[in-house]
């Protein structure tokens, strides 16, 4: 069995730009917590091995509790916003995993 790393360099933070692709939908958890769920894309140039390369990225992103009332008024598709947060694996009811960002901070641009 592996030990596990160093707490201090354990690492999970991701920030990304882009406009929400579809209608933000708000749920509830059954312990009351509310999720508001965004689809945000993503579209630049970036550098790779000093040549230019078009990224595309269409991720889930889910802002959770008194941030998701917020936000629920306010984003509509074709708001640009940036988002930081942290990455974790979702299962839908299907069983099939994605990767979805969780919104620590929301700003819009």
């Amino acid at each position: 069995m592996r030990d596990k790393p160093d707490v201090a360099i354990v690492q999970n933070q991701l920030v990304i730009s882009g406009d929400i692709v579809k209608p933000p939908r708000l749920t509830r958890s059954p312990a009351g917590i509310r999720h508001l769920h965004l689809s945000l894309e993503h579209r630049s140039e970036q550098l790779e091995a000093g040549l230019p390369r078009r990224s595309y990225v269409r991720i889930a992103v889910v802002v959770s509790g008194d941030e998701a009332a917020r936000w629920e008024t306010e984003l509509t598709v074709g708001s640009a916003v940036q988002v930081s947060g942290f990455l974790n694996r979702h299962e839908d009811s299907n069983g099939l995993a994605k990767l979805v960002l969780h919104a620590q901070q929301l700003v819009k641009i």
